[in-house]
């Protein structure tokens, strides 16, 4: 009986390490040889707006199936077809669309199986608008105003730049489309501008700082600088040139994103003396010479060729005839 015993317990012992190496055999062929992502270009898009899903295959996508894909909290709008990007790699695009806020999940299936999620968030969105004035005359040297958009958690959302000068001395800028909710708006000061005067200060921001609610289409903010005592009458060209960026902190500006500079100069008249004066050029790189420039002196040599010509030939021709007699 012992011996009976024995032998069932080892049979169910191989049958039962058998029926798992099968398992994993059949489980391993039965697996997908493609991995799928579907991820949104946007995580937050306005209410009515279209959220488009890139939907990526990495692996063999030499002949893929048809995916079905199910959205919840949208509208499937169209679907674009999965087109080979790389090696191995094939892309397509779906787009969904809400008339009501709220959270879209997009869900790819094959065979009933689900290959990928994404979502999308539907809100209403509007865009915040700083409009700056420089109260310096209509002398004013050309100059840039960085000012930075920040939500409610502190993050900064936006960087916007403003630029003056004393023919434009009011410039507004406004921020992508952002969810409706409180932000701060707050002005970045270099080093010759702060909130009161003082002594090497040159531009005085009184209210560098403001707080709106984002409740609309737009949400302007205005802001007013002044020049201070301090500031030079000379209009000269100060070099080295003043960077919101501060001495050494190239390195880190964001990938892309030049320091924004300023130019204290004289303006450069336009050609002829009706034309519209130009702001002084902004940057430490030499002047190029202008087209214009190029095409007077282009004129000018052509109307000396066709003076010296004309009489360089009659001469040769009265030394022909001198010759022939």
């Amino acid at each position: 009986m012992t011996r009976t015993i024995r032998i069932a317990s080892i049979l169910g012992i191989a049958i039962a390490v058998f029926g798992a190496t099968y398992g994993s055999r059949e489980s391993a062929s039965a697996a997908l040889p493609y991995t799928v992502t579907a991820t949104a270009t946007q995580p937050t898009v306005a209410v009515g707006s279209t959220a488009v899903f890139v939907v990526k295959v990495e692996g063999q996508t030499a002949a893929l199936p048809s995916f079905s894909y199910d959205v919840e909290g949208g509208t499937l709008a169209a679907i674009t077809s999965l087109d080979p990007t790389a090696a191995n790699v094939a892309e397509g695009a779906v787009f969904v669309t809400s008339d009501s806020e709220g959270t879209a999940r997009l869900t790819v299936r094959f065979g009933g199986e689900v290959l990928a999620t994404g979502e999308a968030r539907f809100a209403r969105m509007g865009r915040v608008s700083v409009a700056v004035t420089l109260d310096a005359g209509p002398d004013a040297a050309a100059r840039t105003w960085r000012y930075e958009v920040v939500s409610a958690s502190g993050q900064v959302v936006a960087s916007l730049d403003a630029n003056t000068s004393g023919d434009s001395p009011t410039s507004r800028v406004s921020s992508p489309a952002l969810p409706f909710g409180p932000y701060t708006v707050r002005q970045v000061l270099s080093s010759d501008t702060r909130t009161v005067c003082a002594a090497g200060v040159f531009y005085e921001a009184a209210s560098s700082v403001s707080t709106i609610e984002l409740a609309a289409n737009e949400a302007l903010v205005q802001f007013t600088i002044r020049p201070c005592p301090s500031l030079p009458a000379n209009l000269g060209v100060l070099i080295p040139i003043d960077t919101l960026a501060p001495a050494g902190a190239a390195a880190d500006f964001p990938a892309g994103q030049t320091p924004i500079s300023e130019v204290r100069g004289a303006r450069d008249e336009g050609p002829g003396a009706a034309a519209t004066p130009l702001p002084p050029r902004a940057g430490d790189s030499p002047a190029r010479q202008s087209n214009s420039s190029n095409l007077s002196l282009l004129l000018l040599l052509l109307g000396a060729a066709a003076t010296v010509l004309p009489a360089a030939a009659l001469s040769a021709a009265s030394i022909r005839r001198d010759a022939n007699r």
